[in-house]
C-alpha cells in the first residue's frame, strides 16, 4: 500500500496534456552541518544519497584525501545524530572500496565492496581483488560477509539490486571508444554467477560533450520502485531498462527530450526526477549569485517531459523526496564563509510557475 504522502505527491504529478511548466522551489529549512558529520559527509559523493521510510539520509563517505568510498553514513534530517557503516574492520576490505549500497525496509542496508590490491600515487584504485556482498542490520553489526563470484572481464560494477529471494543483480558499464556498454551480471543468493547479459549490443554514445558533469552519465545506477527495478544512465540518450522483480529484463523506456545529462535519479509515484546538467558556455560567465539548478520530471509511463523543478541554490544532489518535500545538501551561500546544509523546499505558489518551451 501506498504511503499517503506518495499517493498526494504522485497525483500532483500525473501526467497531462497541458504543456510542461517550471516551478520555483523555495527553501522551508536549512541544518548546518558541522563537526565530524560534516567531513564525513562532504567527502563523500553527495549526488548519491538516498533515504529510508523514517527519514534518515544515507551518504556514501570516502576517506580524506583520497578516491574511494569506505563507508556508509546515515544521518537525521536535523544532523543530531549519525551512524557510521564501515567496510575498513572487515577482512580483506581493510582499504577496499564501496561500488554502491541498497537499503532495507527494515532499516538494515546492503553494500558491494571491492577488496583494492594497489593504489595509485593520488589513491586512486588502479587494481582490485575479490568482490562482497555485505549485510548490516540497523544498528551497524555486520551479519555476513558474502565473496560475490564477480565476472569482471571488460566490465566496472557500479550498480547493486537485492531480489526478493535472495538472488542479486550487479549492472556496470564498459567503455569502447565514444560508446557505453551498459552490462548486467546476476547472481544466486550463494554469490555464484548465474547469467550475463549486455542490455545495449551495439553501444551507445557516452555523452553530448567531450567530457561529462559527472560520472552518473557513464555508470549505471539501479532504483526499485512501483514492483520494477529501473536501470538507467545519467543521460537520456540511454533508454531506461525495466526489469521484473526477478531481474527479467521486461522492456525499455526512452526519455524525450534527447541530449539532457543528469544525475541525482529518484523515482515518485509514476515519475523520474533529476538533476541536470548545466550546458557548458564559451568564454567567461559571469554571476550574480548561484548558478540556476533544473530538476525535470519525466512520466515512466510516456517518457514524456512532464515539468521542472528549479532553484539557485549550490546543492550538491537530491537526497529525498517525501511529504511534499525535496530534501538536498549543499553550500549555504548565505554565511560567510559558505558553510556545507541540510536544505529542506518546497514547490512555490502557482504563480511563480511559467511554461516551458520545448518544441514539441
Amino acid at each position: 500500500m501506498l504511503r499517503p504522502w506518495i499517493v498526494l505527491l504522485a497525483t500532483a504529478l500525473t501526467a497531462s496534456t497541458a504543456p510542461p511548466t517550471e516551478i520555483q522551489l523555495e527553501i522551508t529549512k536549512k541544518v548546518p552541518l558541522e563537526g565530524e558529520l560534516e567531513d564525513l559527509v562532504t567527502f563523500g559523493l553527495l549526488k548519491e544519497m538516498s533515504c529510508d521510510s523514517d527519514g534518515h539520509i544515507f551518504s556514501p563517505s570516502t576517506r580524506k584525501y583520497g578516491s574511494a568510498d569506505n563507508a556508509v553514513v546515515r544521518f537525521t534530517h536535523d544532523a543530531t545524530s549519525f551512524k557510521v557503516f564501515s567496510i575498513e574492520t572487515l577482512k580483506h576490505l581493510e582499504k577496499g572500496a564501496i561500488v554502491d549500497f541498497e537499503l532495507e525496509s527494515n532499516g538494515g542496508l546492503f553494500v558491494l565492496a571491492r577488496e583494492v590490491l594497489k593504489y595509485s600515487e593520488e589513491e586512486v584504485p588502479t587494481e582490485f581483488g575479490d568482490t562482497f556482498l555485505l549485510h548490516y542490520d540497523k544498528g551497524g553489526k555486520v551479519l555476513s560477509q558474502l565473496l560475490v563470484k564477480l565476472d569482471i572481464n571488460s566490465f566496472t560494477p557500479t550498480a547493486l539490486t537485492v531480489l526478493a529471494n535472495g538472488e542479486f543483480v550487479v549492472a556496470g558499464y564498459r567503455l569502447s571508444e565514444e560508446k557505453t556498454f551498459v552490462i548486467l551480471e546476476k547472481f544466486g543468493a550463494d554469490g555464484n554467477f548465474d547469467i550475463r547479459l549486455t542490455l545495449n549490443p551495439m553501444g551507445t554514445r557516452t555523452s553530448n560533450a567531450k567530457t561529462v558533469s559527472s560520472m552518473r552519465v557513464v555508470r549505471p545506477a539501479m532504483i526499485k520502485a512501483n514492483g520494477r527495478i529501473y536501470l538507467l544512465r545519467g543521460t537520456t540518450t540511454e533508454p531506461i531498462y525495466i526489469l521484473s522483480e526477478s531481474g527479467k529484463l521486461e522492456k525499455t523506456l526512452q526519455l524525450k527530450p534527447a541530449g539532457v545529462e543528469f544525475d541525482s535519479p529518484k523515482i515518485v509515484g509514476n515519475n523520474l526526477l533529476v538533476s541536470k546538467h548545466r550546458v557548458a558556455s564559451e568564454g567567461v560567465e559571469v554571476l550574480n549569485g548561484p548558478r540556476r539548478v533544473d530538476l525535470p520530471i519525466f512520466n515512466l509511463e510516456s517518457g514524456e517531459l512532464e515539468d521542472e523543478y528549479y532553484w539557485h541554490e549550490e546543492t550538491l544532489g537530491l537526497a529525498c523526496y517525501s511529504n511534499g518535500l525535496l530534501t538536498f545538501v549543499g553550500q549555504d551561500e548565505s554565511t560567510r564563509p559558505p558553510g556545507w546544509a541540510i536544505f529542506e523546499a518546497r514547490p512555490a505558489s502557482r504563480g511563480n510557475q511559467k511554461a516551458i518551451v520545448t518544441g514539441r
